[in-house]
């Protein structure tokens, strides 16, 4: 598989990671009822193996392809937020894990992005 399609594939999970935190975390204020039905912990450790299995394969080769180190350094923040996140579920406040994991999925989507571009940049001009 093209490595373009992991980055692809990767901003797809993150991103949906980033919506089924906000919902999660901030519809029950507007919709109390639907609280019972809009936590599955078993949907965070899916959504992280996921991470976890496609972040490798997108951000390996776009280093040795590009070598810039803020973009893998980036990915690896993204994954340790999400892993947090997971890791204090049910610690602290379903807000503050969703946040994390949020803000973990941004920097996966924002490196996904970068990783891809800087691929590109680096097909149309190798030698930058």
């Amino acid at each position: 598989m093209k490595k373009v399609v992991w980055d692809r594939l990767g901003i797809a999970f993150s991103s949906a990671c980033v919506v089924h935190c906000i919902m999660v975390a901030f519809l029950p204020f507007f919709l109390p009822f639907i609280s019972q039905y809009t936590h599955s912990s078993w949907v965070h450790f899916i959504v992280l193996f996921t991470m976890l299995f496609t972040t490798p394969f997108a951000f390996v080769p776009g280093y040795k392809k590009h070598g810039l180190t803020w973009i893998l350094a980036m990915a690896l923040i993204g994954l340790l937020l999400v892993i947090l996140s997971v890791i204090i579920e049910g610690k602290v406040s379903d807000q503050l894990s969703h946040g994390i994991s949020i803000c973990g999925s941004l920097f996966l989507v924002f490196a996904h992005a970068k990783n891809i571009q800087h691929s590109h940049r680096h097909v149309q001009h190798p030698c930058c």
